[in-house]
Formats: structure tokens, sequence, C-alpha cells
């Protein structure tokens, strides 16, 4: 049953189609319309963390006698957020990036900030699409650093005798 309710939850996130062509954009237009969504449907995502995080101790003590919840919608709505970086990034930056992101992206964000911090859906909003933000100018950042270490650099030196 909260298998149903988490995908009815994420239904729209998961058919997220975005008009921009530039990654930072999409990605950034898939948080800003999936985390209000997040907030709405807060006690049923938080169950399904409480299951999860029940299911994986008691696997881990080879106590689990059901098959486990499964998560993990966010890898494919947030690939398909990204698929502008596939052409930009070095293959382990986007990795790197998609992995990075996906902590960012769900209910977790909302654990910590409400409940450790104390802010309102608005504040997590604002937080987390800072995050997002940083996380892919830091990724592009990397990729460029490196493309630019990887340039010949033409030597301007030359020899006392004026001949290089």
């Amino acid at each position: 049953m909260l298998t149903a309710v988490v995908g009815a939850s994420l239904g729209p996130m998961r058919t997220f189609a975005s008009d921009h062509l530039e990654g930072l954009d999409r990605v950034l237009d898939l948080f800003s319309r999936s985390l209000p969504r997040l907030s709405q449907n807060e006690t049923s995502l938080r169950t399904a963390v409480q299951l999860s995080l029940e299911q994986r101790a008691l696997s881990l003590a080879g106590q689990l006698k059901e098959p486990a919840f499964r998560r993990g919608y966010r890898i494919q709505i947030l690939a398909h957020a990204m698929e502008p970086f596939r052409a930009q990034l070095p293959e382990d930056i986007y990795k790197q990036l998609h992995k990075a992101l996906s902590v960012v992206y769900g209910i977790e964000p909302y654990i910590v900030l409400k409940d450790i911090w104390n802010e309102s859906s608005k504040q997590v909003e604002t937080t987390v699409l800072w995050m997002a933000k940083a996380l892919v100018e830091a990724a592009q950042t990397q990729a460029k650093a490196r493309i630019n270490s990887q340039t010949p650099k033409v030597s301007q030196r030359t020899s006392l005798k004026g001949k290089p």
C-alpha cells in the first residue's frame, strides 16, 4: 500500500518534462516544481523513509522476512533533468553530481531542516534550491578546471640569446 501512496505522490515528478535546454535551468525547474509536492506529501514520504530504515536494520541483522521496500525514483527523475550535462561534463563528474543532487532531492532535507533547524517548508525550499545550484556550479567549475589543466600551454620562456 505504501508503494502505491508514494508512487501517487511522486507521479508528476516521475513524468517531469522541462522546456529548458540548459542543465542548471532544468535541474532548478525540477526542484522548484517538486519541492511543494514533497511538502504536501511529507507524512507519507516520511513513513516511506522510516520503513526503509527499519527494513535496512532488519536486513543487516539477518531478520528481514519480507521483500524490502525499495525507494529510488529520484535516480531516474534526476537523470532526465540532468540530460544536458551528459555532453558537458566528464562522466565521473556527471556521476558525482547525480549522486550529490540525489542527496538533496527528496524528503530528507525536509526531515533535517524541519526537525533539526526548525525551518518552515518555504525555508526548506529556499535552502534546497541554493544547495542544488551550488552543486551544479561546483561540478561545472571542476569540469572547466580539468579541461583547462589538460590544454597544452604555449611556453613563453625564451633563452638568454632570444631564441625560443
